[in-house]
């Protein structure tokens, strides 16, 4: 790539691809707006025109961190784009593949055998999604060395990046989790499936305001909501997370469930970012104790961890998706077990109930 915005022509066709015997032709150029978002590439322009000033090392690391970084991201893009649409309708081997094909083998794989089913375009979205987290959050380390008021105003927006970035994934991982579920009727998973392919179709400028805004704004309001446990019936932190401008619709589903229900019991361990049985166990040392209110000092100390480890605020959105991670391979270990607690994440019960 002679210059990152350079205006790239049609995709090469695929006899164009190999130049000469056993070797591969790699001529497109891409623009901006095949690389990122709208509001990346804004972005962008905004950090190669202050890198460009004589900031001394700082300015060497962000150049020396922004180059590779879009050659990267590029390569990447292109391979995508070498890629037919994964609902074109064609045929291989005298195989047909279409859209229709690649759901019903999907929803066939199972948990074990998805891996073996994801087309290579799906892959390839997965690995742009993780390596445009690490890009901006090399990104934001070379910025953060600068105590500059102008480096300062530019970290904001990158972290914003970072977490649409990383909501993105968290959005692939969830919708991906109803595919593979014994549990979800089959039109659900079909309307889940229609969602997953729009994303690994539009992985490149897709921001998940458009894509599931309820959650987006969910994920987003949680990073910046504290928990500070109190009675542990979470009213505080419901409070905080409208505060942080959450979707009232997501706190309001959960609000309208019985209150010993498991989408209840799913939403107090999105809240307080801790498991069910985490959460119970605390609940029956404050009994024990004749307390009503707990910070988290106490709740570390029922709980065995060291004091400090319970910080009131998910100060990285990618602790946000470990979160996540933790609280679905929780949900599943019940199911396969039938003992009490939510069978699903937070997330997933609403995402039914949206999808139904």
């Amino acid at each position: 790539m002679s210059s990152p915005a350079s205006s790239g022509g049609d995709a090469p066709s695929p006899s164009d691809l190999l130049a000469e015997s056993g070797r591969y032709a790699f001529r497109e150029e891409l623009p901006l707006d095949r690389i990122f978002t709208p509001r990346e590439v804004g972005l962008w322009e905004r950090l190669e025109a202050w890198s460009r000033d004589p900031h001394g090392r700082v300015t060497a690391d962000l150049r020396r961190t922004l180059g590779p970084g879009l050659k990267g991201l590029a390569a990447i893009a292109l391979a995508l784009a070498a890629y037919p649409s994964l609902k074109a309708r064609d045929s291989l081997g005298g195989k047909e593949r279409s859209g229709e094909t690649l759901m019903e083998r999907l929803m066939a794989a199972g948990e074990h055998g998805l891996e073996w089913t994801l087309p290579t375009k799906a892959v390839l979205s997965r690995t742009y999604g993780i390596a445009k987290v690490n890009f901006w959050t090399a990104v934001q380390y070379a910025l953060e060395a600068d105590a500059s008021p102008e480096a300062r105003e530019l970290v904001r927006p990158v972290r914003e990046a970072i977490e649409e970035a990383v909501y993105t994934r968290l959005a692939e991982e969830l919708y991906g989790s109803f595919v593979t579920s014994r549990w979800t009727s089959p039109e659900v998973k079909r309307a889940t499936i229609e969602q997953v392919l729009e994303l690994w179709e539009g992985r490149v400028g897709l921001a998940t305001d458009r894509f599931c805004p309820i959650l987006r704004s969910a994920w987003a309001a949680r990073c910046r909501a504290p928990r500070v446990f109190g009675t542990l019936m979470g009213t505080a932190e419901i409070f905080t997370l409208v505060l942080q401008d959450c979707d009232p619709r997501f706190v309001d589903w959960f609000c309208r469930q019985r209150y010993d229900s498991e989408q209840v019991q799913a939403f107090e361990e999105f809240l307080f970012d801790l498991p069910f049985e985490s959460l119970e166990k605390v609940r029956a040392m404050m009994r024990e104790e004749g307390r009503t209110v707990v910070g988290p000092d106490e709740v570390a100390r029922y709980l065995g961890f060291p004091k400090g480890r319970l910080r009131p605020l998910i100060e990285d959105a990618k602790e946000l998706y470990v979160s996540f991670r933790t609280r679905r391979t929780k949900a599943q270990y019940r199911t396969s077990m039938r003992v009490p607690g939510p069978k699903r994440t937070a997330e997933s019960y609403l995402l039914e109930a949206l999808l139904a």
